[in-house]
C-alpha cells in the first residue's frame, strides 16, 4: 500500500467498529499512530517479544519482514584509551541512522610471530561540523515548531544554494512534543546532514545538536567567516516566511587519532566476527586468558552512538564493519512518504494502527479487534 491507500484502510478499519470516530479522525493524527505502529512492528520482529518467541533472522518471515532495512556500514576507527600495558580501546562511530544492530565484522592487523605489533599515533582527517540548539527549531515566540531548518548560502540572494537540515513531517506541538521533535531530527536529518545529539566521538555539546554537513554534496558552504558570505541557519513556517536566522559557530575537530602500523614486515589481516560484552562483564574477561579479547574474536560494549572495541598489545583493529537495522522515515500524507517495509507488512501494521485508535478512544471492542491482530502475527 501506498500513504493514502494506508490511510484510506485504517479510516475503514475504523469506521467498520466505530463509525463516529472514523469521520473525526485529522490525518496528522493517523501518521502519528501508523508510525508509532511501524516502529512497535519493528521491535517486535527485531526482539523475542511476540507469540512466536522468535527474533530478526531466527526465521525466514522475520527477515522478510525487516529486510528493507538492513543496511552495511563501514567506518573509521579511532584510538581511545589504554587500560595498562597491554590492552587497548579503539571507538567506532555508528552511523546517524543506527537502530539495531545485526552483526560486526572487524579486519585486524596482528604479527605472524603473535609478538606486539609496534605503532605510532595518526591524526585524522578533520571534522567539519556546527551545533546548533534545540531552541532553534521553535519559532512564533516560542509558541510552535519550525517547519523547517534551511541552510542558505546567502539569504539576501535566493537563486543561491540551499540545503535542508530538517523538515518537519509531523504535527507536533510546543512544548508538549518537544522530546519527540529532538529524536525525530535526530532520525530523519536532511540528505546530506549527520546530526548528533549532544556527543560524537570526543565532541561534547550538552544540550545542542552536533551537524556534520557532506563537504562533497554542499561544497559551498563556507566554513571561514572571514571570506566571503557566511552561510546562514534559517528556520521557516509553513508560508515560507523566514522567521529567524543565527549565523552557527563553524568548527574542525581531530577525533581522536588512529593507531598506525610502525612496519608492515610480518603483519597478516585477519577479518572476523565480534563478540559484544556488557560494560560490568568486560574487565573480568579481559583478565580471564580463555575469554579475553581475541584478534580472531574481539571484545566491544556499546556506548552511546558508538562501539568501544578492546584490542591487546598483538594486534590492531584496521576497518569495522557492521550490519544493521536502520530507522525508517517517517510515514506522512502531507508529503507523500510511504511506509518503508515490505508490502506484506503493511496490513499488519494498518490492523496494529486500528487497534491503537480504538484503544485510544476506549472502545469496548478494542480487545476483539487485538485478537484478530495477533492472528494474523
Amino acid at each position: 500500500m501506498n500513504v493514502q491507500e494506508m490511510h484510506l484502510a485504517i479510516q475503514q478499519g475504523v469506521d467498520k467498529i466505530n463509525s463516529l470516530q472514523a469521520d473525526l479522525l485529522l490525518s496528522q493524527e493517523i501518521d502519528i499512530e501508523l508510525n508509532k505502529s511501524m516502529m512497535r512492528f519493528i521491535n517486535t520482529k527485531y526482539g523475542k517479544n511476540n507469540k512466536y518467541r522468535k527474533g530478526f533472522e531466527e526465521s525466514q518471515k522475520r527477515i522478510d519482514d525487516l529486510r528493507s532495512l538492513v543496511r552495511e556500514y563501514e567506518g573509521i576507527v579511532t584510538f581511545k584509551e589504554t587500560l595498562g600495558s597491554k590492552y587497548f580501546i579503539d571507538t567506532f562511530t555508528l552511523p546517524p541512522d543506527y537502530l539495531y544492530l545485526v552483526n560486526t565484522l572487524t579486519t585486524t592487523n596482528i604479527n605472524q610471530n603473535c609478538t606486539p605489533v609496534e605503532y605510532f599515533l595518526s591524526e585524522s582527517d578533520p571534522i567539519l561540523f556546527f551545533t546548533i540548539s534545540l531552541d532553534t527549531f521553535v519559532c512564533n515566540s516560542n509558541t510552535a515548531i519550525a517547519d523547517s531548518i534551511i541552510m542558505f548560502e546567502d539569504k539576501s540572494d535566493l537563486t543561491k544554494e540551499q540545503a535542508v537540515v530538517w523538515q518537519n513531517t509531523s504535527s507536533f506541538t510546543f512544548p508538549q512534543d518537544i522530546n519527540a521533535v529532538r529524536d525525530d531530527i535526530l532520525a530523519n536529518p536532511g540528505i546530506g546532514f549527520e546530526i548528533y545529539w549532544e556527543q560524537y566521538g570526543d565532541l561534547n555539546y550538552q544540550g545542542k545538536f552536533i551537524v556534520i554537513p557532506n563537504s562533497n554534496t554542499y561544497s559551498w558552504i563556507e566554513w571561514d567567516g572571514s571570506v566571503g558570505t557566511v552561510t546562514e541557519l534559517v528556520n521557516v513556517n509553513s508560508t515560507g516566511s523566514q522567521l529567524q536566522s543565527q549565523t552557527p559557530l563553524y568548527s574542525q575537530a581531530f577525533l581522536n587519532n588512529r593507531r598506525v602500523l610502525v612496519n608492515t614486515v610480518g603483519i597478516k589481516d585477519v577479518t572476523s566476527g565480534s563478540t559484544f560484552i556488557q560494560q560490568d562483564d568486560i574487565f573480568t574477561l579481559l583478565t580471564d586468558p580463555f575469554n579475553t579479547t581475541k584478534y580472531t574474536d574481539p571484545l566491544y560494549t556499546i556506548r552511546g552512538n558508538a562501539l568501544d572495541i578492546y584490542t591487546s598489545d598483538i594486534f590492531i583493529i584496521d576497518s569495522v564493519k557492521i550490519t544493521y537495522v536502520r530507522k525508517p522515515s517517517k510515514i506522512s500524507l502531507s508529503l507523500g512518504v510511504s511506509c518503508e517495509l515490505p508490502e506484506h507488512c503493511h496490513q499488519e501494521i494498518v490492523d496494529m494502527t486500528v487497534s491503537s485508535i480504538l484503544e485510544g478512544i476506549s472502545d469496548p471492542r478494542y480487545q476483539t479487534h487485538q485478537i484478530e491482530v495477533n492472528k494474523n502475527e
